[in-house]
């Protein structure tokens, strides 16, 4: 039988990974198009209804997963039903340059002629900048960057509600909404002047030697200021001060006896131990031991009588071992354990003090305490 060299093997395993991932892959991409299609077949359902509001969002969707030409095509005729001009002549437009590059000659006709009925009621904004503008200046649209080249250019956007800022470091921030509405219209966003505000600099400690700025009347007064309690008035306990951890319990151990005897017969058990197994090692060299040596047949009877005292000794030596250590291990653990000290207890019987003479006007005795 033949044994494929390891570079083989190796290229094979990696054709076996490669095959895995491609199956893998194939799978996920069944799986995005039946989704797609699913989203597509719901959204178709939703146009012919007039729910193009909830529409958009599947076709949308199933684009990202599947792209196709009908679905962008379907898109855009969707942006265009809510209003979204801008998004819908855009696309229009990318639905035209793919059904060119895919021959689809009437496609791109149609794609066309939606884009050019849409650019009448385009609404376009410029934003422009100042011409000392600071090379740091960034302006967004929407939370959009909006770069350099865009600026003065009249760019088409859907109605409705939009965000210009501007920042610059060192500068204090431009922001500004405008509401589009006025289809055709064309606004423009000038970005002022941005005024040199005063960043934000954190408090340093004073200079060595320097004496420490006043505290503001404005500023909380800090903490521990308050005047002390007139005389004979209650103290109250200071607010934000921890109070001290308790202190831990003396401990000792159970029996330090207990604990030294239990360490003395568990070393006491393991050189038993270990002496009886390497006495039972070096007496197993007659019949029935695994030392590899040929058996003599005609051995003297007295050396196996020795050799069996000898393992007998070994073993009894084992055995002792284990008693003892066995015996000393709880020994030492229960002895070496801590326990809590216990405060020492008050005499139970004080001595009773001596009577005492007691003489009255009319009366005289003896009086003791129990």
């Amino acid at each position: 039988m033949t044994s494929l060299p390891m570079q083989h093997l190796g290229r094979l395993l990696v054709l076996a990974m490669f095959l895995a991932a491609l199956v893998g892959g194939g799978r996920d991409a069944r799986a995005d198009t039946a989704a797609a299609q699913a989203l597509f077949d719901a959204a178709r359902q939703l146009m012919a209804q007039g729910k193009y509001a909830d529409a958009c969002p599947k076709l949308e969707e199933s684009q990202r997963l599947d792209p196709g030409i009908g679905t962008q095509f379907n898109l855009a005729a969707c942006y265009e039903q809510i209003g979204r001009t801008a998004s819908a002549w855009s696309t229009f437009l990318d639905v035209a340059g793919a059904a060119k590059a895919a021959g689809q000659a009437e496609r791109e006709k149609v794609a066309r002629q939606r884009a050019t009925a849409l650019e009448p009621r385009l609404i376009r904004l410029t934003i422009t900048a100042p011409a000392d503008a600071p090379a740091d200046l960034q302006v967004k649209r929407d939370g959009a960057p909006v770069g350099r080249a865009q600026w003065g250019t009249p760019v088409p956007l859907d109605p409705g509600k939009h965000t210009i800022e501007a920042s610059a470091a060192g500068r204090t921030p431009f922001v500004k909404a405008v509401e589009l509405t006025r289809a055709g219209a064309s606004e423009t966003v000038a970005i002022p002047p941005l005024p040199a505000g005063a960043p934000a600099r954190a408090a340093t400690p004073p200079a060595s030697g320097t004496a420490a700025p006043p505290v503001s009347a404005a500023a909380p007064p800090p903490p521990h200021t308050a005047a002390p309690p007139a005389s004979g008035a209650a103290f109250a306990p200071v607010a934000g001060r921890a109070p001290a951890p308790p202190a831990e319990p003396l401990t000792r151990r159970r029996s330090k006896g207990m604990m030294v005897t239990g360490i003395v017969l568990t070393s006491i058990g393991t050189v038993a131990l270990i002496g009886g197994a390497l006495a039972i090692a070096s007496a197993c060299t007659g019949p029935g031991c695994d030392s590899g040596e040929a058996i003599d047949p005609f051995e003297e009877e007295f050396g196996y009588a020795e050799e069996d005292s000898e393992m007998d000794a070994g073993y009894a030596l084992v055995i002792g071992g284990l008693v003892f250590a066995g015996v000393g291990i709880p020994l030492a653990i229960i002895g070496g354990r801590k326990v809590p000290v216990q405060p020492e207890r008050k005499a139970a019987s004080a001595p009773a003090p001596p009577p005492e003479l007691v003489i009255g006007p009319r009366y005289a005795g003896l009086r003791w305490s129990m």
